[in-house]
């Protein structure tokens, strides 16, 4: 790829990776992060992208990896983070400090937090099928895992999120009617 390209491929795709790495990490300065070392990679790897998939389906799997190895870094002392910020009052007549920007504080509310509680394989599926769009196949190329898995992971992950919601009393208006409704997509 010539510097022309990666600049070019840069311009094309850098919004729809630093979305999918807000999904993914929930907060702007986390994503900012893993959006631009993913593209810090394609300007230093460019040429070792070798046509077999879509170029942003290759971008999507350097983020993961990333996303990935960052949450291997710092497991533990994001558990313990998360825990005290899920054990914040929320709502009780304080005002977000200036640390804490509405951003955070709505993804926190949102669906995407509910994803956020499930397992590695059924998150990154539900993000890259229902917040990026891509087909199932893509997302077993990004994966690199069979088709049929990735089927699984987000019927299973779209059940356990309903599940989520439901103890929580929350309405199931924001979710597909189930799996089916979406496997029209998997062909």
């Amino acid at each position: 790829m010539t510097a022309l390209n990666i600049d070019e491929t840069t311009r094309q795709n850098f919004d729809r990776i630093y979305r999918a790495a807000l999904v993914l990490c929930g907060n702007p300065w986390d994503a900012d992060d893993l959006a631009q070392e993913t593209f810090m990679i394609l300007a230093r790897q460019g040429e070792s992208f070798q046509g077999r998939s879509s170029i942003y389906t290759w971008l999507y799997g350097i983020l993961l990896n990333l996303d990935r190895r960052e949450r291997r870094r710092w497991g533990m002392r994001r558990r313990k983070l998360r825990v005290l910020w899920d054990n914040q009052p929320s709502g009780h007549g304080t005002t977000p400090g200036a640390d804490q920007p509405a951003e955070v504080s709505e993804w926190k509310k949102s669906l995407w937090a509910r994803v956020a509680k499930l397992p590695d394989g059924q998150r990154q599926s539900l993000i890259l099928r229902f917040s990026e769009g891509l087909r199932y196949e893509e997302i077993a190329a990004v994966l690199e895992c069979p088709l049929g898995t990735v089927k699984s992971r987000i019927f299973h992950g779209l059940a356990a999120l309903r599940k989520i919601l439901e103890e929580e009393g929350d309405e199931l208006k924001q979710l597909p009617a189930f799996p089916g409704e979406d496997l029209s997509n998997a062909v």
